[in-house]
């Protein structure tokens, strides 16, 4: 009972992350519009938070986190990718 808000804000986290899936799947435009530095903390955070549930043994929570994890994994992944596109892309100007 001692981890009960800490469950239930992760069950929140479960449920968005599959319609933040969803909303990707349909429109892949829609990861265009984040931030790249903005995403890395995220995804900095999430890691964090998911060691520590490793380190109390919050198994319910780290299960639950999962999805968004993986979500902000995968934009961060696509800005990179599009990123790393348009450098190797972009002709020298000079030549």
């Amino acid at each position: 009972m001692d981890t009960f808000l800490l469950d239930a804000s992760n069950l929140f986290f479960f449920f968005s992350g599959f319609l933040m899936f969803y909303t990707a799947y349909r429109d892949r435009k829609a990861l265009r519009g984040y931030n790249l530095l903005g995403t890395i903390i995220i995804v900095l955070a999430i890691t964090l938070g998911l060691a520590f549930y490793t380190q109390q043994g919050f198994w319910l929570s780290f299960a639950l986190t999962l999805p968004m994890y993986i979500y902000w994994i995968i934009v961060c992944t696509s800005i990179l990718r599009g990123r790393i596109g348009k450098t190797i892309s972009t002709p020298a100007s000079g030549a």
